[in-house]
């Protein structure tokens, strides 16, 4: 008898414990997100790197290199990318909307259509780097090297591109509406038809420039910029004449 009831008193026990480790293993699974929202790091290496369409919002990237990574449609919303190299990257359409990429490196990478609206890509290499129809409005481009990259039809609405080196950029059509080219060097740089409204190019070096056919340009600033018999100017703006470097 008294052994009968410690057996049934012990499956009881048992009973109860299986059902308050179900409980808690609900409890857990319930716990974990269904996306990755905790900015894992993965700062390692990958040469043509798969990566189409995927969900990396919020990673931490920094001093990683994904050299020719498709990253077409994919998003990096918000991700952590100092000093990366994505140089050759095809990442059309991604979405780079408040991503910090401080020193990362994209050099003829293809943004085509991308979105970096509020993006951070303060001295970045960004030298040949096709940012056509490219969302950048809010962006920071301070002391960037964007030589030969391409801007066209761009929506580039208050971008600061203070002291950076956009020589040779294409920026046909691009609407650039409030934004910063203080001391910037466009030498060369083809303004073809762009939206220069409220633009500051205060001590920005225009030598060889084109700033034939832009649209608002009258309400740019060029205080202390300067031009060369090469640059194309209206004719209702006159600059001085830039120095030798």
């Amino acid at each position: 008898m008294t052994g009968r009831m410690k057996t049934q008193f012990g499956m009881r026990s048992l009973a109860i414990l299986g059902s308050a480790l179900a409980a808690t293993q609900m409890s857990f699974a319930q716990e974990v997100p269904s996306r990755i929202s905790w900015a894992p790091s993965y700062s390692g290496s990958c040469t043509d790197c798969p990566l189409a369409g995927q969900n990396l919002s919020g990673w931490n990237l920094s001093d990683a290199s994904y050299p020719g990574a498709d990253l077409t449609a994919a998003s990096l919303r918000g991700v952590q990318g100092h000093n990366t190299n994505f140089n050759d990257a095809i990442a059309q359409g991604a979405d780079l909307r408040h991503a910090d990429f401080t020193g990362a490196s994209f050099e003829n990478a293809i943004l085509i259509g991308a979105k970096l609206q509020f993006g951070q890509f303060n001295n970045s290499q960004m030298t040949s780097t096709d940012l056509s129809g490219a969302h950048l409005e809010n962006g920071k481009f301070i002391g960037a090297i964007l030589t030969d990259a391409k801007l066209r039809a761009g929506q580039v609405l208050e971008a600061d591109f203070s002291a950076a080196n956009l020589t040779g950029a294409t920026l046909t059509a691009a609407n650039l509406t409030g934004s910063v080219f203080d001391n910037a060097v466009l030498v060369d740089a083809d303004f073809f038809e762009a939206t220069l409204t409220n633009v500051s190019f205060r001590n920005a070096r225009l030598a060889g420039a084109n700033l034939e056919g832009t649209i608002g340009i009258e309400s740019a600033d060029f205080e202390g910029a300067c031009a060369s018999a090469s640059t194309r100017l209206p004719i209702s703006l006159e600059l001085m004449d830039c120095a030798p470097y």
